[in-house]
């Protein structure tokens, strides 16, 4: 697995696939080997796909310091400079959607296309996630790795997935059991969200933007999609029926094609 140094941090990353760079930004806990393959495998024949672990997760250094949004956008742009890439498309899913709408307000030169999955603008103007879902976390925290990830699907995935997906989500453990995400980096991540806001700068986006969400994600609702649409001009929607806040995972076929017919029309060198 190549690691890079980034400012004060090393990062895991891989490149793979061919086409135009498509950075793909994980959200809260996960890491570069999260996405799932079924996913991935549908992007790597028309992206080369760079895909990292967020600093305090997978293999990427993990410092003892409050963690910013910012400060994780400008990780991401560093990376793409010491890969040699100038400009890329970008996806982020969840936190690493808040991570990508930083990254193209202070980075616009280097985003192309932007996908944004899952996420929302920050608490302040945020559809909010419902007490009830909160109160699902309660206890979350004290159990161990595979039973904390597993009562974490019961808000992110659809009821139907967790019984039809079961060995994909299976083998997503077994990954994460390798190099589980600290606690520390939840604490840290978390303080990160709670402190980030982007909805009086989101008419500043000029790159082309996609809004993707799951019509039953608990997480995020999906009003937040119809939020940022409201604020990034010419933006589009995408709504996938039946799924909830993993929407990669549970429809990668329609996710993905999503994705791949909206960043074709992305003119490279815009």
């Amino acid at each position: 697995m190549p690691i890079t140094k980034v400012g004060d941090v090393n990062l895991e990353y891989y490149v793979e696939g061919s086409g135009p760079p498509l950075l793909m930004i994980m959200g809260m806990g996960g890491q570069a080997l999260s996405w799932g393959e079924p996913f991935l495998e549908r992007l790597r024949p028309h992206f080369k796909i760079i895909r990292f672990s967020n600093r305090g997760t997978g293999l990427s250094d993990k410092p003892a310091t409050p963690f910013t949004v910012p400060q994780m956008a400008d990780d991401a742009a560093g990376l793409l400079t010491e890969l040699g890439i100038e400009r890329a498309h970008v996806l982020g899913i969840s936190l690493g959607g808040m991570i990508a709408q930083e990254l193209v307000l202070s980075h616009p030169q280097r985003v192309e296309g932007l996908v944004l999955g899952c996420t929302a603008c920050g608490p302040g103007h945020s559809v909010p996630t419902s007490q009830e879902t909160i109160a699902k976390f309660g206890g979350i925290v004290n159990l161990p790795v595979d039973e904390r990830i597993k009562r974490f699907w019961m808000i992110t995935i659809a009821p139907e997935f967790q019984e039809t997906g079961a060995r994909f989500l299976d083998e997503i453990i077994g990954h994460h059991l390798k190099q589980p995400t600290p606690l520390d980096t939840f604490a840290r991540q978390m303080a990160a969200a709670s402190s980030f806001d982007t909805y009086e700068r989101l008419p500043q986006i000029k790159a082309p933007t996609l809004i993707v969400h799951g019509d039953r994600d608990l997480l995020i609702p999906p009003g937040n999609a119809e939020v940022l649409q409201q604020r990034i001009a010419g933006s589009q929607v995408r709504i996938i029926a039946g799924v909830a806040h993993m929407f990669f995972w549970e429809k990668p076929e329609e996710a993905s094609g999503a994705i791949v017919e909206f960043l074709a029309k992305v003119p490279v060198g815009r």
